[in-house]
């Protein structure tokens, strides 16, 4: 059948949208939500905030309702998931996000982007999405989630090692920890023990078992030459080891997905930040202490 401009797009259930400009960054943001079909929890709905969020929310969202519903016509996860991305585009907006997700650096990018804007970007979140978020849901401030991937992840490694106290639970899938030659890695193996009074948090650091190691038609390519210089999987594996050592107290997980590379890694990233976040079901609270 030939394709009708007439007819309707189609939406995904549950879901709604709407603009919201950021005096932190000076721009206009595309907000998400995936709202629960399931009655709010007493303190309010757990929220899981998802970077690239024009690309991500689908994903998720299918995600938490396929394997959180109880049967065909049961609720699911009590779970609001946040998609912040960008106006006027499909999936990603590279630029913006390449200047948003990416720490203060003071060298030369390698790409020429404008980048460095994280302080600014994580602003907006705390400031302006937040307590937009609250202003329409129910929510539970103790039960707050980041997840982002590639520059995404970066962010997320980025709020964890200078602003840990923003969220309860960390999801960094395949982290860009080779950016401005490992800074945030360099800035992790600086940075003094944790005392044990400091606040538990729950990190997941995911990556793709072929993120690092070239295909044989990618032995002696550019691309080849990338994987293996930015060695995903040896960074991730390394920072998810300096968190344990800093901070014992936390639950660090790190995995590697047999079979996955850069961009298949969502796919079963998407499945285990669910199960990662499924403690928060249980009577609508963790049961460890979020102090």
């Amino acid at each position: 059948m030939a394709h009708s401009q007439d007819t309707p797009a189609v939406t995904l259930p549950g879901t709604q949208a709407f603009t919201l400009h950021s005096p932190q960054t000076g721009g206009d943001y595309r907000i998400q939500v995936s709202v629960p079909d399931t009655p709010a929890p007493e303190q309010g709905y757990a929220v899981l905030y998802v970077l690239d969020g024009n690309a991500r929310l689908p994903l998720l969202h299918m995600a938490r309702d396929t394997l959180t519903r109880q049967g065909p016509y049961g609720g699911g996860s009590p779970l609001l998931i946040v998609g912040i991305g960008y106006p006027g585009t499909e999936r990603f907006d590279v630029s913006r996000r390449a200047l948003d997700y990416t720490p203060p650096t003071s060298g030369p990018t390698e790409d020429g982007r404008e980048q460095g804007g994280a302080e600014r970007f994580l602003a907006f979140i705390e400031r302006t999405l937040k307590p937009a978020m609250a202003e329409r849901f129910p929510l539970d401030a103790s039960r707050e989630a980041l997840m982002g991937h590639s520059y995404g992840g970066l962010f997320v490694m980025h709020v964890l090692q200078t602003a840990p106290h923003s969220f309860e639970r960390y999801i960094a899938i395949s982290p860009s920890l080779w950016w401005q030659h490992r800074q945030v890695l360099e800035a992790l193996t600086t940075q003094r023990d944790s005392p044990g009074h400091a606040p538990l948090r729950h990190v997941l650091i995911s990556v793709g078992e072929f993120e690092q190691t070239p295909t044989a038609s990618e032995a002696n390519t550019p691309r080849g030459q990338r994987k293996r210089a930015h060695a995903m999987v040896d960074n991730a594996r390394q920072a998810a080891q300096l968190l344990q050592r800093l901070r014992p107290q936390w639950e660090i997980r790190l995995e590697v997905y047999p079979g996955a590379h850069h961009g298949s890694v969502m796919w079963p990233a998407a499945r285990q930040a669910i199960e990662f976040l499924a403690p928060w079901d249980m009577a609508g609270h963790d049961t460890n202490d979020r102090s």
